[in-house]
């Protein structure tokens, strides 16, 4: 009676695997060469920011739609920042395709603790690296900035250069994109690479761009494999800039 009972459940164990397989059949998954990635993106609420708000709100949209639409694993955590509060978290951890609109979240206000927030979010994908390092995902961080630092406590620029470099050196890549300052000094003042680093303008036109070359070169990193997201890390855009383009 005990085998029989046995060879039954045996057969309903392979009967859902079968049906889970069909299933399955017909979902895009991931290619097996290319691992998850967890994408940081900290977005500047600074007051500075209120004149392109609404591009800001359409592009980071429009970038998700598309994204969501790509192959490759990710989660994200969106965290936007001013002094008032250089950490307010709005998406965490989420699987990349439940991201939704952040229109009426996003009100800009207050100045621009930039150190502050790198040093927090830093923070914050440190500790979610440590708690799935049996599988962890590659870490990609974008920081969308049109100001430069002037409100920080906690950090200053000599310290979140180091800390950007070691991480960049243990394989995490980092990307800027700013407005109303030289990019590429304020870039390489953090340790962030050019290649990896591009200006935009605070016009619509521009923060379209920004967020066009963004979904293009994010959806190549989703794709490539370890090694080419390693290899490439201090070439994001792929010598394409498109928010250098427009004004």
């Amino acid at each position: 009676m005990a085998d029989h009972t046995n060879d039954e459940l045996l057969a309903r164990i392979e009967e859902l695997e079968r049906l889970l397989a069909q299933q399955g059949a017909g979902t895009k998954t991931p290619a097996a060469h290319s691992p998850g990635a967890d994408i940081w993106f900290l977005l500047d609420r600074s007051g500075s920011m209120a004149s392109i708000a609404p591009d800001v709100v359409r592009g980071f949209d429009e970038f998700f739609a598309e994204q969501r639409t790509q192959e490759g694993a990710a989660t994200v955590t969106l965290v936007q920042f001013d002094d008032q509060d250089p950490h307010d978290v709005l998406v965490d951890a989420q699987p990349l395709h439940t991201v939704r609109s952040i229109r009426r979240r996003f009100e800009p206000r207050g100045c621009t603790p930039l150190f502050d927030a790198i040093g927090r979010i830093l923070d914050r994908a440190e500790r979610h690296l440590a708690r799935h390092a049996a599988d962890p995902a590659d870490q990609l961080v974008v920081v969308f900035t049109d100001g430069l630092e002037n409100a920080s406590r906690e950090w200053d620029a000599q310290r979140i250069n180091a800390r950007i470099a070691d991480l960049r050196a243990a394989g995490w890549t980092f990307v800027f994109l700013g407005a109303n300052q030289d990019s590429y000094a304020t870039g390489g003042q953090l340790a962030m690479a050019a290649g990896s680093t591009a200006n935009f303008a605070a016009s619509p036109a521009s923060v379209s761009a920004s967020y066009r070359g963004l979904s293009r070169s994010v959806g190549e990193f989703r794709r490539k494999d370890r090694s080419r997201r390693v290899a490439e890390a201090d070439e994001f855009w792929g010598g394409v800039k498109e928010s250098e383009d427009v004004q």
